[in-house]
């Protein structure tokens, strides 16, 4: 196709350019064709090149014989150029030799006419001429389409994904090899078919809206879902063009698959860790009221003191790092719940040093507590704020070398609460500042041995401290200078008054608790840890003996594990509830099972609280208190 391409028929008239150096018969010629075409001119071969260069015509009429520049030599110029080698070209003369109409036939002239010739003659030329051109030109035009279609169709052969195109109506007008093979079809079938008629059981699916979505709304969309035609998972792209959409798709099953057996492996792991933790502290709570008990008769002797004082730290420690393994759990499953209200946040970092003060003591550590705005109020959960504040000063303490300092300071800056745990420790190196939170995530040092740990004590701080809505960060200089962690959260509204008012304490003792438990030693030490705080008690090993105690000791709280023989704790609580007065009995679950699931079943089932081993003596106080 040359640039002076024609017009379609009917849209105007075909540009041609008479080049004549005779100026009386160029000028005739011109106005004999003016009413057919628009005829430009030239008086030789050097100035009819200069006007094809700048619009090439749809026809050149030239003369042969000129001088300077003849015909031939611009016949030439014109298959030379690539710009102008298809234009047709008609050769007319009556004095150019035979040899000259030969060459002129041979550089590629398209048609030669003799002198003298008739007007119809000279029309019938062009006419002709300019027909030939334009049906080359059509060819030349289906052949690049065909040639394009070709290739187009060579790459969509040539994919990892099926593809397959639709008209507007939803008929197939494409489909590859890979689409082919899905529908299990050939493309004779499908070709010009309506996709919904093909295949009925398509039709008003997931696929039949999103096609609709897509052609309605002129915008790609991308879903995932089971096939009706294979039964097998896919992955589809569709896109919207000018003729209708193009959709390519691919197979995922085997991915799919995949995925849920992770899901599967992670909801057996979390299973995992439940029977885990639920194992591990059943023995642990023996040992801790062990230790309670032991504290009791200790304190005049120093070293029984000082080795009882190890053992708990070493306890807390343990039931610490299985609280984390749960609340891992927890977290990656989206499962962990803030029980939210107004507290004071002086009163939480009071909590999280009493709780590891043992802990820093026995490295010898300095903590310094600098509370510069201590009336500031946030919206929290109280446990898990300590949790977030006993972690740090765990840290900080583990990571710092015996003898080192600790700071905890409380500060109110543009409407947040900050709190910042600084430490004189083995510092976190530039590359690790950010990774420190991640989950397994260690800074390693040789000069602290044994501090390495699980990894997920900063990356539970950051998740609870986000889900306050605040932001946790990490600063040091380097190695060896110390780390600084700064926690900011957001100022409670109206935080003059506290949500709920303390009651004032109560003594706790003089009262009739049963301890159900089939684990003996954790039923016979926590009864005698009870006794020893003069309250009469009474154990059952299982759900039958607990309900026959609670008919003839009258317990004024129950404290009640969960799985055990013969009748378990749930359904024992049940019927303690239905005996004489069985309404007026605190019921406290005191299980390993200490799971959101596990508490909402003993919630189910009517107990007043939930416990989970080993159990503090705080703990056994508060409920204590809460009976009276």
């Amino acid at each position: 196709m040359h640039n002076g391409e024609l017009p379609p028929p009917g849209t105007g008239k075909p540009r041609i350019l008479l080049v004549e150096d005779e100026a009386v018969l160029r000028g005739h010629l011109a106005r004999v064709l003016s009413d057919e075409y628009a005829v430009d001119t030239a008086g030789n071969g050097q100035e009819a090149l200069e006007s094809v260069m700048r619009s090439p015509p749809a026809l050149v009429v030239t003369d042969i014989v000129m001088p300077t520049f003849d015909g031939i030599a611009l016949l030439k110029a014109l298959r030379s150029s690539e710009r102008t080698r298809m234009i047709p070209v008609l050769l007319i003369s009556g004095l150019a030799i035979h040899e000259q109409r030969i060459e002129g036939f041979k550089e590629g002239a398209d048609g030669y006419l003799a002198k003298p010739y008739t007007e119809l003659e000279l029309r019938a030329y062009i006419g002709s001429m300019l027909q030939s051109a334009r049906r080359r030109e059509e060819a030349a035009r289906r052949e690049a389409i065909e040639q394009t279609l070709m290739e187009r169709a060579a790459l969509l052969e040539s994919i990892t994904d099926a593809f397959f195109a639709l008209d507007r109506e939803f008929r197939f007008t494409y489909l590859n090899q890979r689409a082919l093979d899905h529908f299990n079809a050939t493309r004779e079938a499908l070709l010009g078919r309506v996709l919904w008629e093909v295949f009925p059981q398509t039709r008003g699916s997931l696929f039949h809206q999103e096609y609709e979505l897509a052609l309605k709304e002129q915008r790609s969309v991308s879903f995932e879902t089971i096939s009706r035609i294979s039964n097998r998972w896919v992955e589809v792209r569709a896109y919207p063009t000018q003729q209708g959409l193009a959709v390519y798709f691919r197979d995922v099953t085997d991915r799919k698959l995949a995925e849920e057996q992770l899901r599967d492996a992670d909801r057996r792991k979390n299973e995992f860790l439940a029977v885990l933790a639920h194992e591990l502290r059943n023995p642990l709570a023996p040992l801790r009221n062990g230790l309670h008990i032991l504290k009791r008769h200790s304190a005049a002797q120093v070293a029984i003191a000082d080795t009882v004082n190890m053992m708990d730290r070493q306890m807390t420690h343990l039931v610490r790092l299985v609280d984390d393994l749960l609340d891992v759990s927890r977290i990656t499953r989206g499962r962990l719940e803030l029980r939210q209200r107004k507290v004071l946040l002086a009163d939480i970092l009071g909590s999280a040093v009493e709780s590891t003060r043992a802990a820093i003591e026995s490295s010898r550590h300095e903590l310094t507590v600098c509370v510069r705005a201590p009336r500031l109020w946030v919206n929290g959960d109280p446990e898990r704020l300590a949790q977030v504040f006993s972690n740090l000063l765990l840290n900080a303490a583990k990571y710092t070398d015996a003898g080192g300092r600790i700071t905890l300071a409380l500060d109110c800056d543009n409407g947040e609460a900050v709190v910042t745990v600084e430490d004189n420790g083995i510092g976190i190196p530039p590359q690790a500042l950010e990774q420190v939170f991640d989950m397994f995530a260690q800074v390693r040092s040789h000069e602290v041995r044994g501090a390495e740990g699980l990894g997920i004590g900063l990356s539970l701080v950051r998740t609870l401290v986000q889900l306050h809505n605040g932001t946790v960060s990490a600063f040091s200089e380097g190695p060896g200078l110390g780390a600084r962690i700064t926690v900011r959260l957001p100022i409670a509204e109206g935080s003059d008054l506290p949500d709920v008012v303390s009651s004032p304490t109560t003594q706790n003792r003089g009262q009739r608790v049963l301890v159900v438990d089939d684990n003996t030693d954790a039923a016979t030490s926590l009864a005698l840890l009870l006794k020893m705080e003069d309250h009469e008690v009474c154990t059952a090993a299982d759900g039958e003996e607990a309900i026959e105690c609670a008919r003839t000791f009258g317990p004024h709280v129950i404290f009640m594990d969960l799985a055990m023989p013969r009748l378990d704790g749930l359904e024992a609580a049940r019927r303690i509830r239905s005996l004489p007065n069985g309404e007026h009995v605190r019921i406290v679950a005191l299980t390993g099972w200490g799971q959101e699931a596990d508490r909402d079943r003993t919630r189910a089932a009517g107990m007043d609280g939930h416990l989970t081993k080993p159990v503090s003596l705080d703990a056994l106080h508060s409920v204590l208190r809460a009976s009276r």
